[in-house]
């Protein structure tokens, strides 16, 4: 799999995670509002990912699963790459009906805090 894909699929996946568990929760999750203040402080997602560079097939940088580290000689080399991307799982969105909407009182968030 490619390196942009891999971070995408993972990023989606997980913070549409938090999203469903928001709507389906009687507790709060990640809420934007906590007693009274807004929260919007960002959560680190680490990555530590070994990728290969092939020659071969139009190159590119591609994940390697764990399997994939043994295998047959070809011209490509492995690496080790780890880096954190920011996540803001609190913050108020639009695409988020917790987040936006007024749902009752499992809302953390009011319309007029959304900026």
């Amino acid at each position: 799999m490619k390196l942009n894909e891999y971070i995408k699929r993972t990023l989606l996946d997980i913070t549409n995670g938090v999203a469903e568990a928001q709507e389906e929760t009687l507790l709060f999750i990640a809420p934007g509002i906590v007693e009274g203040e807004r929260k919007t402080e960002s959560q680190m997602v680490s990555f530590e990912i070994a990728v290969s560079v092939s020659g071969e097939g139009g190159g590119g940088i591609s994940v390697l699963g764990l399997g994939e580290l043994k295998g047959s000689a070809s011209r490509e080399s492995v690496n080790r790459i780890s880096f954190e991307v920011p996540v803001y799982f609190n913050a108020p969105t639009r695409k988020n009906k917790r987040h936006y909407s007024k749902e009752g009182p499992l809302n953390p968030v009011d319309e007029k805090d959304i900026k």
